[in-house]
Order: structure tokens, then C-alpha cells, then sequence
């Protein structure tokens, strides 16, 4: 074997991690020819590799002064200067070895990966794309190189560089790890869960895999799987109150109040002060209606960490905006913080102004407000979500309505299927009257309450992608498809533990979309269109923290667009499906609430029951926005809430014109 056949050897005994073997060639090498600059360099890179930096720095000093110009030997240099911590020193030489030899691939991909170890990271992209136009094949430069582009929030970037690196070795853990992360980082909620999937499959035994997946689990709405895939993590000795608390948030997601309960009260076993597991409980309270204990568990978390956002911001909710002077300052300066994280400052802002609100501040109220549907729409914007599309929507509604056409059923609809309980739907939008009606509903002795459940927003959009390919119109949803669709549901409905009474209702507002598609699947439903004051209902959405699945909540206009779409749905649905749909005005419902209800009631095909006029009184937990609010029974209170800031909501109300919309009731204006 030559010497140069032995070096190539040895560069490939590195490369595969066999370091002794590599040491043994140089070695072999440099007894048949002692002053071999690139063996010596070499030798001392893998010394260097493998701890040996006394040795090391004799043969990398040896080699620099037999080939001072030799792009390989100044890269073992850089090696070995890594090595013993001195990463300029490194980026020196990797900088002289590229003017040396620009065309080395092993020099770029180096001095890329040295760049983003010294966090410099446009130069490193730079480098290493520079390495991967060089060697195409390498999936280790590839998944360098998105690295690099992760850390530019380059996302498009990045996957390019993974898409090299999946075609010389498709589905490296490595690749998936870093797409989940990409996934993650972006927002992207709809990819995150099959990459960590993929992920965890490769790596079952990895935390990071595990804790991964139970993360896109919790984000897809998959709460009960989210709790038993981190259990083992979260169980493991020493226990971690904050793994602990991890498995508490997992169950409240999943609806499981005591078991969310137990899980934060043995993160304090471990740790008295830790004010997420306080905050925690307070939650937990708060949906089982027990305001006084919330209220009790927020003040423990503030009075460990004064400027914990969540607990202030729940706590103002717990008090209906009624919080002292210390919290109303503190809400102020955390939402005026630049150092704070934007989500974290909108949560502030939200409620300094509720606070502000109940102070009746109300320029400062809606300000705040402002502020923070301003944090959230610069949140949004960097997701691949993106703001909200007022065309998009409108596409959106004139292909449901295409697809849609008519009312398959002759009834109102079908008797009772055994075995299934009968899914009463209440829709409309948010912030319209969906959770009073439902706890008035859910109170019967004969009916589960649902709350929203996430299934059929799920199903109609994996149909609805479906249709858009083909234009929608004519296409029918074959049995199988039903048939899969209406198990996804069900299996739900199990899984939340609703399957034990006759009637269970479903809350989630933007059922409205889904009519045609619930009269397909469902036919023995009911359904319960509930409507409110436009103004009011606009005005509800505006000061509540929405998550990012409601893009259009955070600016007037996009909010009176939506309406105006959600008004011509619904007014299709009246005028195609006349038997589908049970109507009620949310300020009639107020106004006659035993009367209103006694029709629902019978519409549903249930017996009367007098507590559903005293659901307030009823022991249930209420997981929405309005867990505060229910708990006090039917009220006028908030009929006419946005009369006072009418003047700070006009370009609300001129765009609900614009859509067509009646400012009264909510319907389409009638020409």
C-alpha cells in the first residue's frame, strides 16, 4: 500500500470514529517518511480529537513548519486549536486554510461549523453553503448548514439544506430532530406532530425525542396521549417539580381536573415555592368554579414571583378586573417591557386592560388592548400561518357553500344511534353566548357537557383541502370516509369520558362552518345556532387572548370580515337547510331564559328539567374563557358592552357594514 493509499485510509479511519486505527497508519507512515507534513498534521489532529493535546501540539507545530502553506495541515491546526478552547484560534487558521484551498470541501464544512460554534452565524451559513455546493453528498455539512439557517430564523433555509441531507440518507434522527424543531420554532403545529413522531420512532430511548412528542401531542389537542408519553419522564428519580407540573398542564388540557390537581400538588411536594405548580392549581380551581381558592393560588405564585404574567393575568380574570394597585402597576410594567417575551407582554396587556376597564379608564382600557392585539399580530406574522387573509376567507365560504349545496336529510333529523350519544352542536361565534347555553344545556341530568371539543374543525378542514383540489363543487364524501370521520369523533368522545349519558353537547363556535358536514355524519344531531350583538360579540373577541388558530381575533377590521363571512354561512344554512338548525338571539335568550330554553330544550328531544334556568348551581367544570362568567347564571349585564367604547370601535362597525352585516341582531342585512 502507498503512502498515500495509507493516508486515505487513515482520513477514513477518522472519519468513522476508529481514531486508534487512524493514529496506527499515520504512524506507519511517518516511519517510512519522517518529515510527511501531512501525515504529521494529521496525526496531530486525531491526538487532538482524542484528548492527547500535549502530543498533539508537537506534531501540529511540526507540521506547520514543514508546510506552512498547505491547506491541510493549517485545518489540523484549526482542529487542534478548537480542541484545547481557543475557537479564534481555530477560525484563524480555518480562515488561512480557505485562502489557501477555496475548492476543500473539508475546510469549508470545518470553518461553517467553527463559525456557528463561535455564534456567528450569517458567515457560518455562508461557509457552509459554500461547503455543500462543494460536496452535495455530505449529510453532516447539510444538517451543519440548517443549523446555521435555524438560527437566522431562515426556516425556508433550512429545510432546503435537509432536503440534501435526506437524499443521501433519508430520515437521519438527526434531520428529524431538527425539522421538529423547525417545526416547533415556527409555529408550525400542523407539521410539528409527524416529525416528532418520526422521531421519537428513531430514537425511542431519547428524553429529548420523548419530551418532543409529548409537546406537538399537547399543541395537535392530543392531551391524554401528550400525558402518557411524558409520564415516564416526568416519574423518574429524582423528580423534577417542573416535569411534574408538565404532566398537570397535560391532564388540565385533557380535562382531568383531579388528576391535573394531583400531578401540581406533587410538584409542590417537591418544591414548596414553585409558582408554576401554584399557578397550576389556581387554573384547576378556576374551571371547577372554585374562584376563592384561584384567587388564593395566584397570590402564592405572585407572592414568590412578582412578575409571573400568568398568574397576574388570572387573577385579574378570577377578580373580574377588581385587583389592587401593586398588581394593576406590575401588569403595567411587564406589558411595557422590552425584555419581556411578546406573547408574555400581550398576556399583560390583555389584562391591565380589564383592569383599566373596571377602573372605567377607558382610553387607557382599549389602548391596552390595542397593544396587545398589536404583540399578538406581530406573533402571528412569523408563523406560517400568517395575518389573517380576508380573500382566503371568502374563498373558503364560497366553497363550503358550493360543496354544501343542500340539506341531504328530509328531517330535522334521525332517531338515536345505539351505542353513540347524540352531539348537540352549539355554534356561533366566539364570544356570542356558546358556554351559557351550553352549562344551561349540560345541567340536564341526561346530558354530557363537551365543551369544545377539537375533532370536527379537524375533519372538516382534511376535507374541505380535499375539495379545494378538485373545486369542490359535485364531490361527494364516500362511505369510507364517513365511516372514518364519524370513528374520529366518537373515539374523542371517549377519551374525554362523555360517552356515559344519551346527549352530550359540543360548544366549539366554529361548528357553524361545519352544518352541512354534521347533517352528513351526525344526522340524528342537534343543532343550536346561538347569535349576538355583532358590536358586542366583536368587541368580546377583541379583549380576549386568543391563541394563533383564530387569526382574525386580533384586529377590528379582520374581525367584522369574519363576522360577515360567519353571517353569510349561516344564512345559507337557513335558506338550504331549513329543518338543520335551531335558532336563538343571545339578547332574547337573556331576556326570556326560562322560555327560550324550555323550546331548545324540547327541540333537543329532552324532558324538561328546571335546572336548566339554575346551571349556575350545578358542579361541573367550565374550560373556555368563561369560566368566570357562567358561574354567575344567565345575565343582562353584558348585553350593550361595547355602547361605551362605540366611538374607539368605529372602524369595527364600518366594516361590519361593509360585510353587509345588520349592527342589530347579526343576520345579513336585508336589501
Amino acid at each position: 500500500m502507498s503512502i498515500e493509499e495509507k493516508l486515505a485510509q487513515a482520513r477514513r479511519a477518522r472519519v468513522d470514529g476508529d481514531w486508534r486505527s487512524a493514529e496506527l497508519l499515520c504512524r506507519e507512515v511517518l516511519d517510512k517518511s519522517p518529515v510527511h507534513p501531512a501525515a504529521t498534521g494529521l496525526l496531530g489532529q486525531v491526538l487532538a480529537e482524542h484528548g492527547d493535546l500535549a502530543a498533539a501540539a508537537h506534531f501540529i507545530k511540526l507540521a506547520i513548519g514543514l508546510a506552512p502553506n498547505s491547506a491541510d495541515v493549517r485545518l489540523n491546526a484549526a482542529v487542534f486549536n478548537e480542541r484545547q478552547g481557543d475557537l479564534k484560534g481555530a477560525l484563524d487558521e480555518c480562515k488561512r486554510a480557505s485562502e489557501l484551498d477555496p475548492t476543500k470541501f473539508e475546510v469549508w464544512a470545518t470553518y461553517g461549523n467553527y463559525l456557528g460554534k463561535a455564534m456567528l452565524f450569517e458567515p457560518a451559513a455562508k461557509a457552509l453553503r459554500h461547503a455543500v455546493r462543494l460536496n452535495p453528498n455530505h449529510p453532516g455539512a447539510a444538517l451543519l448548514l440548517a443549523g446555521a439557517c435555524f438560527e437566522l430564523d431562515d426556516y425556508a433555509g433550512a429545510h432546503s439544506a435537509l432536503d440534501l441531507a435526506d437524499k443521501v440518507a433519508p430520515d437521519l434522527p438527526q434531520t428529524l430532530k431538527m425539522r421538529t424543531h423547525i417545526a416547533r420554532r415556527a409555529g408550525d403545529d400542523e407539521t410539528l406532530l409527524g416529525f416528532a413522531e418520526r422521531w421519537f420512532e428513531k430514537e425511542p430511548n431519547s428524553d429529548e425525542a420523548r419530551m418532543a412528542l409529548a409537546f406537538a401531542l399537547a399543541q395537535a389537542g392530543y392531551y391524554a396521549r401528550a400525558a402518557k408519553t411524558f409520564q415516564p419522564i416526568a416519574e423518574r428519580e429524582p423528580l423534577r417539580a417542573d416535569y411534574l407540573a408538565t404532566m398537570g398542564r397535560h391532564y388540565l388540557g385533557a380535562r382531568d381536573l383531579d388528576q391535573a390537581r394531583a400531578w401540581f400538588e406533587r410538584a409542590l411536594s417537591v418544591e414548596p415555592e414553585f409558582e408554576e405548580a401554584h399557578y397550576g392549581l389556581a387554573r384547576t380551581a378556576t374551571y371547577s368554579g372554585d374562584l376563592k381558592a384561584a384567587e388564593r393560588f395566584c397570590r402564592r405564585a405572585i407572592s414568590i414571583d412578582r412578575g409571573h404574567i400568568d398568574s397576574l393575568a388570572l387573577l385579574t380574570e378570577v377578580c373580574e378586573g377588581r385587583i389592587g394597585d401593586a398588581e394593576f402597576e406590575a401588569l403595567k410594567a411587564l406589558s411595557a417591557n422590552p425584555n419581556v417575551r411578546l406573547d408574555a407582554r400581550a398576556t399583560a396587556a390583555y389584562a391591565l386592560g380589564d383592569a383599566s376597564h373596571k377602573r372605567k379608564m377607558r382610553a387607557e382600557a382599549f389602548e391596552a388592548w390595542t397593544q396587545a392585539n398589536r404583540h399578538k399580530t406581530a406573533i402571528l406574522a412569523a408563523t406560517p400561518l400568517g395575518p389573517y387573509d380576508p380573500a382566503r376567507q371568502a374563498r373558503f365560504t364560497q366553497l363550503l357553500m358550493d360543496v354544501f349545496a343542500l340539506d341531504p336529510l328530509d328531517t330535522a333529523h334521525e332517531p338515536p344511534r345505539e351505542g353513540e350519544p347524540t352531539p348537540i352542536f352549539i355554534v356561533g361565534m366566539p364570544r356570542s353566548g356558546t358556554t351559557l347555553l351550553e352549562n344551561a344545556l349540560s345541567a340536564h341530568p341526561l346530558v354530557a357537557g363537551g365543551g369544545e371539543l377539537p375533532a370536527l374543525p379537524y375533519i372538516l378542514d382534511q376535507l374541505m383541502e380535499a375539495f379545494a383540489a378538485t373545486g369542490g363543487r359535485g364531490r361527494r364524501i364516500d362511505e369510507s370516509t364517513k365511516a372514518g370521520s364519524r370513528e374520529m369523533y366518537f373515539r374523542q368522545v371517549r377519551e374525554f369520558r362523555l360517552d356515559a349519558l344519551p346527549f352530550l353537547t359540543d360548544k366549539q363556535p366554529t361548528n357553524f362552518l361545519s352544518v352541512g358536514l354534521i347533517r352528513i355524519l351526525f344526522p340524528q344531531a342537534r343543532i343550536i345556532h346561538i347569535r349576538r350583538n355583532p358590536l358586542d360579540t366583536g368587541f368580546s373577541i377583541y379583549r380576549k387572548n386568543f391563541s394563533k388558530r383564530w387569526p382574525f381575533a386580533f384586529d377590528q377590521r379582520s374581525i367584522a370580515h369574519y363576522y360577515g363571512q360567519y353571517a353569510r354561512i349561516m344564512d345559507h344554512w337557513r335558506r338550504n337547510y331549513p329543518a338543520a338548525v335551531a335558532f336563538v338571539q343571545y339578547e332574547n335568550l337573556i331576556a326570556d331564559f326560562e322560555g327560550e330554553m324550555r323550546r331548545l330544550v324540547d327541540f333537543c328531544g329532552l324532558p324538561w328539567d328546571d335546572i336548566c334556568v339554575n346551571y349556575q348551581f350545578e358542579e361541573r367544570s367550565v374550560i373556555t374563557f368563561s369560566a368566570v362568567q357562567v358561574r354567575k347564571g344567565a345575565s343582562k349585564d353584558h348585553s350593550g358592552s361595547a355602547e361605551p367604547y362605540r366611538d374607539f370601535l368605529k372602524p369595527m362597525a364600518d366594516a361590519l357594514i361593509e360585510a353587509g352585516v345588520d349592527l342589530e341582531t347579526g343576520d345579513l342585512a336585508k336589501s
